[in-house]
């Protein structure tokens, strides 16, 4: 059993950086399988959150190579004692939720809500207060169009973070409403699952007549699957009629997901849409904060600048580079310096993929329907002019290649590049639709790094 563990470390670690495996993954010590559930063992509370937020997925998929019947990780502590800095009910606390799965799905009489994503954790700023407001409302009953709304922003920005805030308020100030929380990959599975086994009747009715709020998760999963999209819009039609609420989220408004029916957009394009936008440096600054408070971790105030300027992708990223910076800090017994930071942070960075502007190019082709040759050419049509400022204005966010680099790229001058950039603002400015079209180039983009 320990060799196969070693053969899956062995591949853990192709694909992180030196840091990254040195830090968190040399140490995981494989403790056992039982049934579905492999556990391992983790050196603190700071290691089972990086490793359940960063790594899980791919952790996973590798266990079931030499595993197949795995279906879930557990992790435990397995040092005989916490750290001095950690107190009892901090190692208690350590004891995250468990990640949903199929089974969890069938057996469970209700959702389990992560006990940090509350509504009181939430930092809100200028980036988030309508899809804030919106949430609140819709568990506190104020009246919504339709009883729904759709909250939507690229990944690590807060749409679970609000999903999750109104499963645990409604749990705890009106225990006798029915809530389902439901990705849009779980719900297809469970139907899949039922009407294999004969059980469609049971899924129809628990969330049909069995639920009083739906919180439906990544809509954006059912591009394609016309099936299950059908027999979603049956059901919310259903609750819809009975004056039952609904939250959704994705990570993009739905006209600009492909693939969905025509049906279903009708019903997602009718009711209020709250978008997330990156958080400004005061936001994150207030997220940083409230992360270190809650973590009883003191931070120097350059320390809290330097995060606060450095790490601008997402809010998840930004808490992930402090949860290290903290848990070196603890398992090397060392104070939280600048120094410190600076290495944290640029070793959990340097696993972003370093994109090429051809790359950035092919991902634009794809997105308008064009070709390379003609992104490049010297012509003027409508659709070839708004693909190449598109591609130029990404390649100048993306990567740190030079105007005249990314000029030569596109066989354009810099001052074009750079016309075309500052255009290309104005233009999303003032213009949603323009800005939208960007957004989703810029998902596809991001999707493709994860491939």
């Amino acid at each position: 059993m320990d060799q196969i563990w070693q053969e899956i470390k062995r591949r853990l670690q192709k694909c992180l950086s030196k840091g990254q495996y040195d830090l968190w993954v040399s140490s995981i010590e494989f403790m056992g399988l039982e049934g579905e559930t492999a556990s391992l063992g983790c050196k603190n509370r700071f290691h089972i959150e990086w490793i359940r937020e960063k790594l899980e997925a791919r952790l996973l998929t590798t266990v079931r190579e030499h595993f197949p019947l795995v279906r879930r990780l557990e992790y435990e502590i397995f040092s005989a004692a916490p750290a001095p800095e950690e107190s009892e009910a901090e190692v208690l606390a350590a004891e995250a939720p468990r990640q949903i799965v199929m089974s969890d799905l069938i057996k469970r009489s209700g959702p389990v809500f992560n006990p940090r994503f509350t509504f009181d954790q939430f930092v809100v700023g200028t980036s988030n207060q309508l899809a804030f407001a919106t949430a609140k409302g819709l568990a506190c009953g104020q009246q919504l169009y339709n009883n729904s709304a759709y909250i939507l922003s690229r990944t690590g920005l807060g749409k679970s973070h609000l999903s999750h805030a109104v499963g645990s308020y409604l749990r705890r100030e009106a225990p006798e409403v029915r809530v389902h929380y439901v990705t849009a990959e779980q719900f297809a599975n469970e139907m899949i699952y039922s009407l294999k086994n004969g059980k469609i009747d049971d899924f129809k009715a628990k969330f049909r007549t069995g639920c009083d709020v739906l919180l439906f998760e990544k809509v954006e999963f059912l591009s394609g699957k016309e099936k299950v999209q059908d027999e979603l819009v049956y059901t919310l039609d259903e609750l819809m009629y009975r004056g039952k609420r609904i939250l959704y989220t994705g990570n993009a408004f739905p006209k600009d997901i492909p693939k969905l029916t025509n049906e279903l957009q009708s019903r997602l394009g009718g009711i209020l849409a709250a978008p997330i936008d990156p958080p400004d440096f005061t936001t994150r600054i207030e997220i940083i904060r409230k992360k270190a408070l809650s973590e009883n971790a003191r931070l120097p105030g350059e320390v809290l600048d330097f995060l606060a300027e450095r790490v601008t992708g997402d809010i998840r990223q930004l808490e992930s580079c402090l949860i290290g910076i903290i848990a070196k800090s603890n398992i090397q017994g060392v104070p939280v310096t600048l120094d410190l930071a600076r290495q944290l942070t640029e070793t959990m960075l340097d696993r972003l993929p370093k994109l090429t502007i051809e790359h950035i190019q092919q991902i634009v082709c794809a997105a308008f329907n064009i070709l390379m040759e003609d992104l490049r050419s010297s012509k003027r049509r409508k659709e070839l002019s708004a693909a190449r400022k598109v591609g130029m204005y990404l390649c100048r966010r993306y990567t740190t290649e030079s105007l005249e680099s990314i000029g030569k790229s596109f066989r354009r001058s810099h001052s074009s590049v750079l016309y075309a950039i500052n255009d290309l603002t104005r233009l999303m400015e003032k213009d949603s639709k323009v800005k939208r079209q960007v957004e989703h180039v810029s998902h596809r983009l991001d999707a493709s790094c994860l491939c």
